[in-house]
């Protein structure tokens, strides 16, 4: 068991449109007791093995930017985010931060239409005011071929994940 906390540090800009690609930057820390490993390898086809008809593990960390309003009413992760991938196996694709320890990412999201869901009319009367970054680490099996891909298992790693900072943006929505 484990404690990720995220703080988005950065964003491009504050004023956004609908289908944007925000340049972020988020600090992730181990506020816990015990090291953590976590991927940070950008290119999840590297993992992959020599024969392409064979399951392969990896872990996965997924930053993702949440909208929220500004007075805390409704969050949705409508802000895209990305992936880094790693194992044990392949050299260079993990980190180990030891409790105290942070390391920053850079990214690109995504913002689209938050009201594609239950809660539409929330956002109406609380518009987005803010963004934040949220950290999840997963185990996985995938299966990549040259026509497809399959996950075979993925389950998220038991670790207490809270995020910090959140930056106040402009998000207009049509």
């Amino acid at each position: 068991m484990g404690e990720l906390r995220t703080s988005l540090r950065s964003l491009d800009r504050t004023s956004y449109r609908l289908g944007d690609e925000p340049i972020f930057e988020v600090q992730v820390e181990n506020t816990g007791s015990t090291t953590i490993r976590i991927p940070f390898y950008p290119h999840l086809a590297d993992l992959q093995p020599d024969d392409p008809t064979k399951n392969f593990p990896y872990s996965d960390l997924r930053i993702t930017l949440w909208i929220a309003a500004e007075d805390g009413e409704w969050s949705t992760n409508a802000g895209g985010g990305i992936s880094l991938y790693g194992d044990d196996d392949h050299a260079g694709t993990m980190l180990s931060l030891k409790p105290g320890q942070w390391v920053r990412i850079v990214g690109t999201g995504e913002f689209s239409d938050p009201r594609n869901g239950p809660g539409d009319e929330l956002i109406h009367l609380h518009p987005v005011g803010r963004v934040y970054a949220r950290a999840a680490l997963y185990r996985e099996q995938t299966l990549i071929t040259p026509t497809a891909s399959d996950t075979r298992e993925s389950r998220e790693v038991c670790i207490e994940q809270t995020h910090a900072q959140t930056i106040p943006i402009q998000l207009t929505i049509p």
